[in-house]
Protein backbone atom coordinates (compact mmCIF):
# COMPACT_ATOMS: atom_id res chain seq x y z
CA UNK A 1 0.00 0.00 0.00
CA UNK A 2 1.11 3.51 -1.10
CA UNK A 3 2.33 5.87 2.10
CA UNK A 4 0.51 9.23 2.35
CA UNK A 5 3.40 10.62 1.22
CA UNK A 6 3.72 8.94 -1.86
CA UNK A 7 -0.38 8.98 -2.65
CA UNK A 8 -0.23 13.47 -2.38
CA UNK A 9 3.27 12.92 -3.97
CA UNK A 10 1.77 11.27 -6.92
CA UNK A 11 -1.36 13.53 -6.96
CA UNK A 12 1.15 16.54 -7.56
CA UNK A 13 2.74 14.98 -10.13
CA UNK A 14 -0.59 13.91 -12.43
CA UNK A 15 -1.98 17.05 -11.61
CA UNK A 16 0.64 19.58 -12.53
CA UNK A 17 1.17 20.96 -9.46
CA UNK A 18 4.86 19.59 -8.78
CA UNK A 19 5.91 21.26 -12.14
CA UNK A 20 4.02 24.79 -10.92
CA UNK A 21 6.21 24.37 -8.21
CA UNK A 22 9.24 23.92 -10.07
CA UNK A 23 8.32 26.52 -12.07
CA UNK A 24 8.56 29.38 -9.79
CA UNK A 25 11.53 31.37 -8.74
CA UNK A 26 12.64 29.77 -5.28
CA UNK A 27 13.18 32.05 -2.42
CA UNK A 28 16.60 33.38 -1.07
CA UNK A 29 17.61 30.67 1.38
CA UNK A 30 20.20 27.50 1.91
CA UNK A 31 18.85 23.99 1.34
CA UNK A 32 21.40 21.68 2.45
CA UNK A 33 20.89 17.81 1.51
CA UNK A 34 22.57 15.37 4.16
CA UNK A 35 23.08 12.13 2.47
CA UNK A 36 24.79 8.84 4.51
CA UNK A 37 25.60 5.77 2.31
CA UNK A 38 24.56 5.39 -1.42
CA UNK A 39 23.96 1.74 -3.26
CA UNK A 40 21.87 -1.08 -2.12
CA UNK A 41 20.32 -1.58 1.32
CA UNK A 42 19.59 -4.97 0.85
CA UNK A 43 23.29 -5.92 0.25
CA UNK A 44 24.86 -5.38 3.39
CA UNK A 45 25.61 -7.33 6.62
CA UNK A 46 24.92 -3.96 8.62
CA UNK A 47 22.47 -0.94 8.68
CA UNK A 48 20.67 -0.80 6.11
CA UNK A 49 18.91 2.58 7.23
CA UNK A 50 21.72 4.69 6.50
CA UNK A 51 21.40 4.27 2.69
CA UNK A 52 20.27 7.47 1.01
CA UNK A 53 19.58 6.28 -2.01
CA UNK A 54 21.22 3.80 -4.73
CA UNK A 55 23.78 5.44 -7.22
CA UNK A 56 21.23 5.21 -10.54
CA UNK A 57 19.12 7.16 -8.08
CA UNK A 58 21.65 9.80 -6.69
CA UNK A 59 22.99 10.20 -10.46
CA UNK A 60 19.55 11.09 -11.08
CA UNK A 61 18.83 13.34 -8.03
CA UNK A 62 21.99 15.11 -8.78
CA UNK A 63 20.71 16.02 -12.51
CA UNK A 64 17.23 17.42 -11.43
CA UNK A 65 19.13 19.62 -8.81
CA UNK A 66 21.78 21.07 -11.24
CA UNK A 67 19.10 21.70 -13.52
CA UNK A 68 17.20 24.07 -10.71
CA UNK A 69 19.08 25.34 -8.64
CA UNK A 70 22.78 26.50 -7.91
CA UNK A 71 24.88 23.68 -6.36
CA UNK A 72 27.14 25.57 -3.74
CA UNK A 73 30.50 24.48 -2.06
CA UNK A 74 30.92 24.93 1.81
CA UNK A 75 32.74 27.80 1.40
CA UNK A 76 29.79 29.71 -0.40
CA UNK A 77 27.99 27.89 2.03
CA UNK A 78 30.24 29.12 4.97
CA UNK A 79 29.34 32.56 4.03
CA UNK A 80 25.50 32.56 3.63
CA UNK A 81 25.75 31.10 7.36
CA UNK A 82 27.55 34.17 8.97
CA UNK A 83 25.49 36.86 6.60
CA UNK A 84 29.32 37.62 4.20
CA UNK A 85 26.72 36.63 1.05
CA UNK A 86 23.50 36.57 -0.04
CA UNK A 87 21.85 34.08 -2.09
CA UNK A 88 20.08 35.67 -4.82
CA UNK A 89 17.52 32.20 -5.01
CA UNK A 90 17.40 28.87 -3.27
CA UNK A 91 21.38 27.54 -3.20
CA UNK A 92 21.71 23.90 -2.41
CA UNK A 93 25.09 22.55 -0.74
CA UNK A 94 25.57 18.40 -0.64
CA UNK A 95 26.56 17.18 2.21
CA UNK A 96 27.75 13.40 3.47
CA UNK A 97 28.20 12.26 6.76
CA UNK A 98 30.28 9.57 8.42
CA UNK A 99 32.82 8.58 5.08
CA UNK A 100 31.81 5.26 3.90
CA UNK A 101 33.84 3.83 1.16
CA UNK A 102 30.51 4.10 -1.04
CA UNK A 103 30.87 7.78 -1.27
CA UNK A 104 34.36 7.55 -2.55
CA UNK A 105 33.34 4.63 -5.15
CA UNK A 106 29.71 5.57 -6.18
CA UNK A 107 29.22 9.23 -5.30
CA UNK A 108 32.10 10.73 -6.32
CA UNK A 109 32.12 9.74 -9.95
CA UNK A 110 28.49 11.02 -10.05
CA UNK A 111 29.50 14.62 -8.29
CA UNK A 112 32.40 14.67 -10.91
CA UNK A 113 30.08 13.68 -13.76
CA UNK A 114 27.54 16.76 -13.23
CA UNK A 115 30.37 19.12 -12.03
CA UNK A 116 29.66 19.58 -8.58
CA UNK A 117 31.19 19.73 -5.13
CA UNK A 118 29.80 18.27 -1.99
CA UNK A 119 30.95 18.52 1.70
CA UNK A 120 31.71 14.88 3.46
CA UNK A 121 32.07 15.57 7.17
CA UNK A 122 34.18 12.52 8.31
CA UNK A 123 34.54 11.00 11.77
CA UNK A 124 38.04 10.73 11.76
CA UNK A 125 39.43 7.36 13.89
CA UNK A 126 37.38 5.29 11.07
CA UNK A 127 39.07 6.61 8.13
CA UNK A 128 41.14 4.10 6.27
CA UNK A 129 40.48 1.65 9.31
CA UNK A 130 38.50 -1.73 9.53
CA UNK A 131 36.62 -0.85 12.88
CA UNK A 132 32.84 -0.56 12.60
CA UNK A 133 30.61 2.04 14.19
CA UNK A 134 28.28 1.45 16.92
CA UNK A 135 25.33 1.28 15.07
CA UNK A 136 26.29 -1.07 12.38
CA UNK A 137 27.94 -3.74 14.95
CA UNK A 138 24.16 -3.66 16.30
CA UNK A 139 22.47 -4.74 12.78
CA UNK A 140 25.12 -7.39 12.01
CA UNK A 141 24.09 -8.80 15.65
CA UNK A 142 20.37 -8.31 15.10
CA UNK A 143 20.83 -9.93 11.67
CA UNK A 144 22.88 -12.60 12.36
CA UNK A 145 20.35 -13.63 15.60
CA UNK A 146 19.48 -17.19 15.02
CA UNK A 147 16.33 -16.58 18.17
CA UNK A 148 12.70 -15.62 17.27
CA UNK A 149 13.31 -13.20 20.38
CA UNK A 150 15.74 -11.20 22.04
CA UNK A 151 15.54 -10.17 25.38
CA UNK A 152 18.16 -7.30 26.21
CA UNK A 153 18.05 -6.10 30.06
CA UNK A 154 20.73 -3.28 29.49
CA UNK A 155 19.97 0.00 29.94
CA UNK A 156 16.74 -1.53 30.88
CA UNK A 157 15.02 -4.94 30.09
CA UNK A 158 12.84 -4.88 27.00
CA UNK A 159 12.14 -7.69 24.31
CA UNK A 160 11.95 -8.09 20.83
CA UNK A 161 10.15 -10.29 18.50
CA UNK A 162 12.38 -11.09 15.91
CA UNK A 163 9.85 -13.67 14.27
CA UNK A 164 6.77 -11.00 13.43
CA UNK A 165 9.15 -7.88 12.29
CA UNK A 166 10.96 -7.83 9.68
CA UNK A 167 15.15 -7.61 10.84
CA UNK A 168 15.37 -3.83 9.47
CA UNK A 169 12.32 -2.99 11.67
CA UNK A 170 14.12 -4.91 15.04
CA UNK A 171 17.43 -3.31 14.40
CA UNK A 172 15.59 0.12 13.73
CA UNK A 173 13.93 -0.30 17.41
CA UNK A 174 17.19 -1.75 18.97
CA UNK A 175 19.08 0.83 17.74
CA UNK A 176 16.07 3.90 19.48
CA UNK A 177 15.79 1.59 22.29
CA UNK A 178 19.85 2.15 22.92
CA UNK A 179 19.71 6.11 22.36
CA UNK A 180 17.64 6.81 24.71
CA UNK A 181 19.05 5.70 27.15
CA UNK A 182 21.25 9.55 27.65
CA UNK A 183 23.88 7.42 29.82
CA UNK A 184 24.23 4.20 28.08
CA UNK A 185 27.41 2.79 28.48
CA UNK A 186 28.18 1.62 24.65
CA UNK A 187 30.37 -1.16 25.34
CA UNK A 188 28.43 -2.87 27.56
CA UNK A 189 25.35 -2.31 25.53
CA UNK A 190 27.14 -4.41 22.62
CA UNK A 191 28.72 -6.97 24.89
CA UNK A 192 25.03 -8.16 26.11
CA UNK A 193 23.76 -7.90 22.35
CA UNK A 194 26.22 -10.58 21.74
CA UNK A 195 25.68 -12.53 24.90
CA UNK A 196 21.45 -12.57 23.38
CA UNK A 197 22.32 -12.90 20.23
CA UNK A 198 24.62 -15.49 20.35
CA UNK A 199 26.75 -14.17 18.13
CA UNK A 200 29.92 -12.18 17.50
CA UNK A 201 30.89 -8.86 16.30
CA UNK A 202 32.87 -8.53 12.99
CA UNK A 203 36.71 -8.84 13.60
CA UNK A 204 39.49 -6.51 12.11
CA UNK A 205 39.56 -8.80 9.44
CA UNK A 206 36.24 -7.09 8.32
CA UNK A 207 35.99 -5.25 5.13
CA UNK A 208 36.67 -1.84 5.10
CA UNK A 209 33.63 0.25 5.14
CA UNK A 210 35.18 3.30 5.17
CA UNK A 211 37.39 5.60 2.80
CA UNK A 212 41.23 6.21 3.38
CA UNK A 213 43.00 8.97 3.29
CA UNK A 214 44.56 8.64 0.09
CA UNK A 215 40.73 8.18 -1.28
CA UNK A 216 39.77 11.84 0.42
CA UNK A 217 42.87 13.66 -0.87
CA UNK A 218 41.74 12.64 -4.38
CA UNK A 219 38.12 13.80 -3.57
CA UNK A 220 40.17 16.88 -2.27
CA UNK A 221 42.03 17.32 -5.65
CA UNK A 222 38.99 17.56 -7.31
CA UNK A 223 36.73 19.49 -5.58
CA UNK A 224 35.22 18.06 -2.53
CA UNK A 225 35.20 19.82 0.69
CA UNK A 226 36.03 18.14 4.42
CA UNK A 227 34.71 19.03 7.50
CA UNK A 228 34.85 17.04 10.86
CA UNK A 229 32.01 14.69 12.29
CA UNK A 230 34.32 14.32 16.13
CA UNK A 231 36.74 11.72 15.72
CA UNK A 232 35.09 8.59 17.32
CA UNK A 233 31.40 9.29 16.18
CA UNK A 234 30.24 9.82 19.94
CA UNK A 235 27.04 11.74 20.59
CA UNK A 236 28.57 15.18 21.83
CA UNK A 237 25.60 16.11 24.09
CA UNK A 238 26.04 12.88 25.94
CA UNK A 239 29.25 14.05 26.64
CA UNK A 240 31.06 15.77 29.59
CA UNK A 241 32.56 18.75 28.62
CA UNK A 242 36.41 17.87 28.59
CA UNK A 243 35.71 15.12 26.64
CA UNK A 244 33.72 16.98 24.10
CA UNK A 245 36.83 19.77 23.83
CA UNK A 246 38.54 16.18 22.90
CA UNK A 247 36.67 14.89 20.25
CA UNK A 248 36.68 18.58 18.41
CA UNK A 249 40.37 18.91 18.82
CA UNK A 250 41.55 15.38 18.29
CA UNK A 251 39.36 15.14 14.89
CA UNK A 252 40.59 18.87 14.00
CA UNK A 253 44.34 18.55 14.30
CA UNK A 254 43.89 14.86 12.14
CA UNK A 255 42.08 16.43 9.56
CA UNK A 256 44.29 19.54 8.86
CA UNK A 257 47.63 17.16 9.40
CA UNK A 258 46.18 14.92 6.14
CA UNK A 259 44.31 17.51 4.01
CA UNK A 260 46.49 20.31 4.55
CA UNK A 261 44.01 23.05 5.13
CA UNK A 262 42.32 24.70 8.01
CA UNK A 263 39.24 22.75 8.99
CA UNK A 264 36.91 24.79 11.00
CA UNK A 265 33.24 22.92 10.31
CA UNK A 266 31.97 20.07 11.91
CA UNK A 267 28.50 18.19 11.75
CA UNK A 268 26.91 16.91 15.27
CA UNK A 269 27.00 13.06 15.42
CA UNK A 270 23.15 12.33 14.65
CA UNK A 271 22.61 16.14 15.18
CA UNK A 272 19.04 16.20 17.09
CA UNK A 273 18.37 18.93 19.05
CA UNK A 274 19.64 16.50 22.04
CA UNK A 275 22.70 15.99 20.40
CA UNK A 276 24.26 19.12 21.42
CA UNK A 277 24.13 21.84 23.73
CA UNK A 278 24.86 25.37 25.35
CA UNK A 279 28.06 23.17 26.48
CA UNK A 280 29.20 21.88 23.10
CA UNK A 281 28.82 25.76 21.59
CA UNK A 282 31.26 26.60 24.26
CA UNK A 283 33.66 23.73 23.53
CA UNK A 284 33.30 24.52 19.47
CA UNK A 285 34.60 27.84 20.75
CA UNK A 286 36.95 26.54 22.50
CA UNK A 287 38.78 24.19 19.44
CA UNK A 288 38.29 27.11 17.01
CA UNK A 289 35.49 26.13 15.25
CA UNK A 290 33.12 28.71 13.12
CA UNK A 291 30.34 26.25 12.10
CA UNK A 292 28.18 23.20 13.46
CA UNK A 293 25.57 21.79 11.11
CA UNK A 294 22.52 19.82 12.70
CA UNK A 295 20.35 17.14 11.07
CA UNK A 296 16.70 17.46 12.28
CA UNK A 297 15.24 18.96 9.02
CA UNK A 298 14.46 22.57 7.89
CA UNK A 299 15.54 25.42 5.42
CA UNK A 300 17.89 28.10 6.28
CA UNK A 301 16.93 31.52 6.13
CA UNK A 302 19.63 34.42 5.54
CA UNK A 303 19.57 36.41 8.60
CA UNK A 304 18.19 34.32 10.92
CA UNK A 305 21.14 31.22 10.92
CA UNK A 306 22.49 30.16 13.89
CA UNK A 307 26.06 29.34 12.60
CA UNK A 308 26.01 26.35 15.53
CA UNK A 309 23.10 25.01 14.35
CA UNK A 310 22.72 25.19 10.74
CA UNK A 311 19.84 23.15 9.65
CA UNK A 312 20.08 20.14 7.16
CA UNK A 313 17.53 18.32 4.92
CA UNK A 314 17.93 14.40 5.35
CA UNK A 315 17.52 12.56 1.67
CA UNK A 316 16.08 8.96 2.55
CA UNK A 317 15.02 6.08 0.56
CA UNK A 318 12.08 7.58 -1.33
CA UNK A 319 10.43 7.83 -5.03
CA UNK A 320 11.19 11.00 -7.60
CA UNK A 321 7.42 12.24 -7.21
CA UNK A 322 8.34 13.01 -3.46
CA UNK A 323 12.08 14.06 -4.03
CA UNK A 324 10.91 16.82 -6.97
CA UNK A 325 8.10 17.80 -4.91
CA UNK A 326 9.45 17.75 -1.41
CA UNK A 327 12.44 20.20 -2.39
CA UNK A 328 10.52 22.42 -5.29
CA UNK A 329 7.89 23.27 -2.45
CA UNK A 330 11.35 23.98 -0.01
CA UNK A 331 12.58 26.19 -2.53
CA UNK A 332 9.50 28.13 -3.08
CA UNK A 333 7.20 27.94 0.08
CA UNK A 334 10.36 27.12 2.90
CA UNK A 335 8.95 24.31 4.06
CA UNK A 336 7.95 20.73 2.84
CA UNK A 337 5.16 19.28 1.20
CA UNK A 338 5.59 15.52 2.51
Amino acid sequence: MASKKEILAQFASHTGLTKVLEALPGRASLLILNYHRIGDPTLTPYDPGLYSCSATEFDWQIAWLHQRFPIINLDDAIDIVHGRATPSKTSILLTFDDGYRDNYVEAFPVLRKHGVSATFFLPTLFVGSHRLPWWDEIAYLVKAAKGTRLTLTYPETEEFDLMIAERSTAIFDILRFFLRAAEADTERFLRELEAATGVQRPGEDAARCFMDWDEVREMQAAGMCFGSHTHTHEILGRLPYERQVDELRISRQILERELGREIDSLAYPRGRMSSFSDETFAALRETNYKTAFSFYSGINKPGTINPFDVLREPVEMESRSIFRLRHAAYATMGHSMV
